[in-house]
């Protein structure tokens, strides 16, 4: 085909205000998605290896059943959206976590604004940590801050724990 030919189909295309009506979203739509957003989690299994999609989500709809009702959308690559009924049955999920999927842990994240899952980056769960063999004299609350800010960044320390 040659260029004059291309030139000629080019010309040919186009849209009239005949061809289709346009269609306008009614109002009040991006409120909706909003509230979507806040009923949803986007979890990602990190593994070196493609994740069984129907295995996951057999599995996750079974151990998280007791917390609440979810539903499974493979949106990528080990990638899940997680949509629940309500933000409380989300947080239940949310807060009990780490949560592991064939050995391999699945870091959760919250959509924010317009849910754009490519913004989302993966890098950081929460963490429960238990350090062993420390001598007695550094058994105190400030050096069980500093061991863990070795670690990563410290969320809390039980306060119902004594110093040791």
């Amino acid at each position: 085909m040659g260029s004059k030919e291309l030139a000629q189909l080019c010309e040919n295309l186009s849209i009239k205000d005949e061809d289709s009506a346009i269609h306008q979203v009614s109002g009040g739509i991006e409120r909706d998605g909003v509230e979507d957003v806040n009923h949803c989690l986007v979890g990602k299994v990190l593994s070196g290896k493609r994740v069984n999609r129907e295995a996951f989500k057999s599995v996750i709809e079974q151990i998280w059943r007791p917390y609440g009702s979810v539903d499974i959308e493979v949106v990528g690559e080990n990638m899940f959206m997680l949509y629940f009924n309500s933000t409380v049955e989300r947080d239940r999920i949310w807060h009990r976590g780490p949560w592991h999927f064939d050995r391999n842990l699945i870091v959760l994240e919250k959509p924010e604004g317009t849910g754009d899952i490519s913004q989302l980056s993966f890098n950081k769960t929460e963490l429960w940590v238990q350090i062993h063999d420390i001598p007695i004299m550094c058994m105190n609350r400030r050096m069980a801050k500093w061991l863990a800010e070795q670690i990563g960044e410290v969320i809390d320390i039980p306060s119902e724990s004594r110093d040791c």
